[in-house]
């Protein structure tokens, strides 16, 4: 099943080659990493949790991070990630959602090979308008730390700064994010007038 993440970003089911599968290894790696629910477990829980589930790639995962820390299985995950190409990177987003957090997409935009067509498909599905409508600018976003979606702010804030210097690779075609825009964007007014222009979007 595709996520509405993965359809924006052009992501075709896959046909289950060995390149494929290894960037859903990683993807599901990443996920795991960027998780601390069954690292915070006691063994006790934490083996009730997973019973049933030991030949599951997951539980490998959280029995790894377990084992050597969150930090250092961080760390492998990064390095892994370090020699992938733009277009690895692309797919790794792809089969990525917001249930799974944050962690593996913000080491996805801080890569240097990462994609303005990545950057793109992220920074729609995570709705920039609403945080325009509620703050003046995602600098006061970013700044509120109580909030429940502080952490999107955060990401959605480094996809604009990377834009704006122009350090993504733009060799992928833009994704089609309509699904995540509700109506045409009218980039005259409040809140859409503050979308920076190299990331609008025109329906």
């Amino acid at each position: 099943m595709l996520t509405k993440l993965a359809k924006a970003l052009g992501l075709k089911q896959p046909a289950g080659s060995d390149a494929e599968q290894d960037i859903l290894m990683l993807a599901l790696k990443g996920k795991c990493a960027g998780d601390s629910y069954y690292h915070d477990m006691a063994q006790s829980v934490f083996d009730s949790a997973m019973e049933g589930d030991e030949e599951e790639d997951f539980y490998r995962f959280h029995a790894r991070q377990r084992k050597i820390g969150i930090q250092a299985f961080k760390k492998e995950v990064e390095n892994d990630l370090s020699t992938l190409s733009g277009a690895q990177l692309h797919a790794i987003a792809q089969h990525q959602n917001y249930h799974h957090g944050l962690w593996l997409l913000e080491q996805v935009i801080a890569h240097p090979n990462c994609e303005f067509a990545t950057a793109f498909g992220i920074y729609w599905a995570n709705q920039p308008g609403d945080y325009y409508a509620r703050y003046d600018t995602l600098d006061h976003a970013c700044e509120d730390i109580n909030a429940l979606s502080h952490g999107n702010a955060l990401l959605l804030n480094a996809i604009e700064q990377k834009t704006k210097l122009g350090t993504f690779a733009q060799t992928l075609p833009l994704p089609d994010v309509a699904c995540f825009v509700d109506r045409k964007p009218d980039y005259s007014v409040k809140p859409m007038i503050n979308i920076p222009a190299e990331l609008r979007v025109w329906l």
